[in-house]
């Protein structure tokens, strides 16, 4: 390869690294859009109690009834 060829080809690399970071970098704003859009849940470590809500108590089958 003469110089000239090998200058091409590093530069063909590089625009095909600048093409693969731009992918990149529009995926990540569309990612970033969207968690943006996204109510959040609030989580328990924060400034605000949570609960834990249950639905009632399984009935005692026959077999658990006290006399």
């Amino acid at each position: 390869m003469n110089d000239e060829e090998a200058e091409a080809s590093v530069i063909a690399e590089y625009e095909a690294r600048i093409a693969a970071l731009e992918r990149k970098v529009g995926q990540l704003t569309m990612d970033l859009d969207l968690a943006k859009k996204t109510p959040r849940m609030s989580t328990a470590g924060g400034s605000e109690r949570s609960f834990v809500i249950s639905g009632p108590l399984a009935a005692p089958s026959d077999g658990d009834a006290k006399p």
